[in-house]
C-alpha cells in the first residue's frame, strides 16, 4: 500500500522521519512516498493546488496524508476523506477543498477514535500523532468508519474563479508560484478565447508558446502547464522576480478580434 506525504516540514528537521517512523511501526511494508515537505509555511491554498496537481498519476488505493496545519493543537478537526479510488487523511482546514470540488463520490469522517493514535499525543506534532498511525492502520486495512464518524460540515475553501466583465474581457489571478518563478493562473484554455492578451502589473504579455525555449532568455511569455492551467513564464529566468507578482494578484485577459 502507497501511503503519499506532502507537509511544509522542510527537510531539516526530525519532523518527517519521525512522521515516516510512525507509519513503519504500525506497517513495516507500507510503501512510502514523498510528494513534498517543502511547501511553504502555513501555505494552505499551496498544499491545495500541489495535491490536485498530483494526485491522479498515483495508483488507485494510495492514502495521501497532507499536514499544513496552522491550527495544530486547537479545536480544528482532523479528517479522512474516502473517495472512489484514493483517501485522504488531512487538518480540517480547506486543505482537501478540491476534493470536495472535484470527486464525484466521497465521505468524510472525523479522526476521532484515539485507539488509532499515538499513546501519547502532542498538542503540536498531529502529523506524527495522529495522521501517520492513522495511514498506517488504514493500510493495514482498517475501514474508513472505524476511525471516527461520517461528517457534513467539512470545510471548503471558496476557489478563485475567473470573472467574466464583458464578452473581450476576464479578471483572473495566480493562484501558485513554482520554484522556478512560474506564476500559475486559475485559467483554463476552456476559460479562454482564441487569440487574447494578458496584462499583469501594467505590463501586457501576448505571446503563447508551447514549450519554453521557443523563446529569448528573460522573454516573458504564457504556457499552459502540466496541470492544465495558464501560466506566466520567462525562459530561464524568474516571472515572479521579472513582475514583482505575488499569489493572489490580479491578472486581466483581453481578447483578440
Amino acid at each position: 500500500m502507497v501511503i503519499a506525504l506532502l507537509t511544509d516540514f522542510g527537510t531539516l528537521d526530525y519532523f518527517v522521519g519521525a512522521m515516516k517512523g510512525a507509519i513503519l511501526t504500525i506497517n513495516e511494508d507500507a510503501k512510502i512516498v514523498d510528494l513534498t515537505h517543502e511547501i511553504p509555511p502555513q501555505d494552505i491554498r499551496a498544499a491545495n493546488f500541489t495535491l490536485r496537481a498530483c494526485y491522479k498519476n498515483f495508483s488507485e488505493k494510495t492514502i495521501f496524508v497532507a499536514v499544513v496545519d496552522p491550527g495544530v493543537g486547537s479545536a480544528r478537526k482532523a479528517i479522512l476523506v474516502e473517495t472512489e479510488n484514493y483517501c485522504f487523511i488531512a487538518p480540517d482546514n480547506g486543505l482537501l477543498s478540491f476534493v470536495f470540488d472535484e470527486e464525484k463520490h466521497f465521505s468524510v469522517f472525523e479522526l476521532t477514535n484515539e485507539e488509532f493514535f499515538a499513546s501519547n499525543v502532542s498538542r503540536t506534532f498531529h502529523g506524527r500523532d495522529i495522521f501517520a498511525p492513522v495511514a498506517a492502520h488504514l493500510s493495514n486495512g482498517v475501514q474508513p468508519k472505524e476511525f471516527g464518524a461520517k461528517i457534513e460540515d467539512y470545510i471548503c475553501l471558496k476557489t478563485a474563479a475567473p470573472r467574466v466583465i464583458s464578452e473581450w474581457k476576464i479578471e483572473a489571478e495566480i493562484i501558485y508560484t513554482d520554484r522556478f518563478g512560474n506564476l500559475v493562473t486559475n485559467l483554463k484554455q476552456s476559460d479562454l478565447p482564441e487569440n487574447f492578451t494578458l496584462e499583469i502589473g501594467g505590463k501586457t504579455i501576448n505571446r503563447l508558446q508551447t514549450f519554453f525555449s521557443e523563446a529569448e532568455r528573460g522573454e516573458l511569455f504564457m504556457i499552459f502547464g502540466s496541470a492544465g492551467f495558464l501560466e506566466i513564464a520567462a525562459f530561464r529566468d524568474s516571472a515572479e522576480k521579472l513582475l514583482n507578482a505575488e499569489n493572489g494578484q490580479k491578472i486581466t485577459v483581453k481578447a483578440l478580434s
